[in-house]
């Protein structure tokens, strides 16, 4: 067997160290896993996108209710509207007829 390379022998006994891919895959499992990892990231980041959409609404809703307090302290016809649909007010010289339901 002379062109058959002569077997080369290890320190460790042949055995490959591991330690340098166990320390690859910790890093790499903090980096996707943990507490400021790429997973927990994204789904902050979404809870951000979620919060902006409900501050936009609220903030609609809000100027909906300034413009309807505007109404109500400037408004008279706005003021009446509102007596008589939501709290059944009627005027001292109107009438007020009452149907009962046909069934």
């Amino acid at each position: 067997m002379a062109g058959s390379p002569a077997p080369v022998s290890r320190p460790d006994g042949g055995r490959h160290n591991l330690w340098p891919l166990a320390l690859v895959a910790l890093i790499l499992g903090f980096a996707l896993f943990g507490d400021r990892g790429i997973l927990d990231m994204l789904k902050l980041s979404n809870q951000r996108s979620e919060l902006v959409g409900k501050v936009g609404e609220l903030e609609a809703q809000n100027e909906q209710l300034r413009i309807e307090i505007s109404a109500l302290k400037n408004d008279r016809s706005y003021i009446e509207r509102v007596a008589r649909t939501e709290l059944g007010m009627v005027r001292d010289d109107e009438l007020v007829f009452q149907f009962q339901d046909q069934k």
